[in-house]
């Protein structure tokens, strides 16, 4: 799952691993969604997230965990319920120096290459390659798969993995096994869910729309 709206989402502004919160719309979302997880049968048993704020938030609110208000990722983290655990490699692509800035003003060019020619893409100063979000997004699936084959959750559990737009399509990728060229072929709107299927070898992996989300933002 993505998480909710954000300001920045709005507008059009690179958030990265920078700590930006949900705004209210975000939030509503978040609490939408957790009646559309109540009906489906889905509210979730474990919820692994980002270590970000925005991410976090999301989670509780879609799995109906009451933690209030949260000030920001260290109250979270403090008071987080046992059913909540903080994944680093789920944080979002780092955008280096290009983080929070309007890019349309900074550098207009830099969007064409990120993001609709991802298989040349040179990161910014202090930021990530394609390469190294897939990599992380890799961690997560092989110890996702490791932990359920070595039995740690039951049947009926469900775990729910919430994070960003760039690295969610980086577990795309390494689920399907997609070329670079092709990373931002769908979209994962605000508090869009997918299912991942996961084999024993990995030669089968595959993921599901379960939700589309809310409106299209960055």
């Amino acid at each position: 799952m993505r998480h909710g709206q954000t300001d920045l989402n709005v507008q059009k502004r690179l958030q990265g691993s920078s700590e930006i919160p949900l705004n209210e719309r975000g939030r509503v979302q978040a609490s939408e969604t957790h009646q559309f997880l109540l009906e489906k049968g889905l509210i979730p048993t474990k919820i692994i997230t980002s270590p970000l704020g925005r991410a976090i938030e999301t989670g509780c609110l879609a799995a109906g965990i009451e933690l209030g208000v949260p000030e920001g990722v260290e109250l979270l983290q403090e008071n987080a319920p046992k059913e909540i655990e903080i994944d680093s490699n789920l944080i979002e692509m780092a955008f280096g120096i290009y983080e929070k800035e309007n890019m349309e003003e900074t550098n207009p060019s830099f969007l064409d290459e990120c993001f609709d020619y991802p298989e040349t893409y040179q990161p910014p100063e202090g930021g990530e390659c394609y390469d190294e979000v897939v990599g992380r997004a890799g961690k997560v699936i092989e110890s996702l798969r490791k932990r359920i084959y070595e039995g740690e959750f039951s049947d009926e559990d469900i775990i729910l993995l919430v994070s960003h737009g760039a690295i969610s399509h980086g577990i795309f990728e390494y689920v399907k096994k997609n070329p670079r060229s092709a990373y931002w072929d769908v979209d994962f709107n605000n508090c869009a869910i997918v299912e991942l299927f996961l084999t024993l070898d990995g030669n089968g992996d595959d993921y599901r729309f379960i939700s589309e989300g809310y409106e299209k933002n960055w």
